[in-house]
């Protein structure tokens, strides 16, 4: 196996497409399936009741002129408890995500996916060994899916062009 990796890597510096799509699929492989497992295990926190203190879409890095260029992400703030100790979170998913003027609606869409309650506050789910890591959205099957064939789609056509 070690001589395998060895061999792909010495197509890699010579060029060999080969060999770069090796290592590509192979981060991808690693990459794709840690954030697999870790939205599985998000799935499974617990929740708490919070309140929303801000949560909107905003510019990004450089502001350009070029309206279609300009990149955008989701800024949040809110304040749940533990077992009777407060807590602040600004995370909304674990998809962190920036996008383009052109595409911003999918963080909005992030946005409209937070869940509250009647009496207004918000359902924030919390590691339950480390409380102060949290999020307003549960990855959902959709996003587990996406990320599995992030994942396995490669991986399936490196070996078929090269198997």
């Amino acid at each position: 196996m070690i001589g395998y990796f060895s061999d792909m890597w010495q197509l890699a510096v010579g060029g060999d497409k080969q060999g770069i799509l090796f290592y590509v699929v192979t981060y991808l492989l690693i990459v794709c399936l840690y954030s697999f497992v870790w939205q599985v295990f998000v799935r499974q926190w617990p929740s708490a009741r919070g309140v929303l203190k801000t949560a909107s879409v905003n510019k990004w890095g450089s502001h350009l002129p070029i309206v279609s260029e300009q990149e955008y992400k989701v800024d949040s703030l809110y304040q749940y408890q533990v077992a009777n100790k407060p807590y602040r979170g600004t995370r909304v998913s674990p998809w962190i995500i920036t996008a383009s003027h052109n595409a911003k609606m999918i963080l909005n869409k992030q946005l409209d996916k937070i869940q509250t309650n009647e009496d207004g506050s918000v359902n924030v789910f919390y590691n339950p060994k480390a409380p102060q890591k949290s999020y307003l959205v549960k990855p959902g099957l959709f996003g587990l899916a996406v990320t599995l064939a992030c994942a396995v789609v490669p991986l399936l056509l490196y070996i078929i062009e090269y198997y």
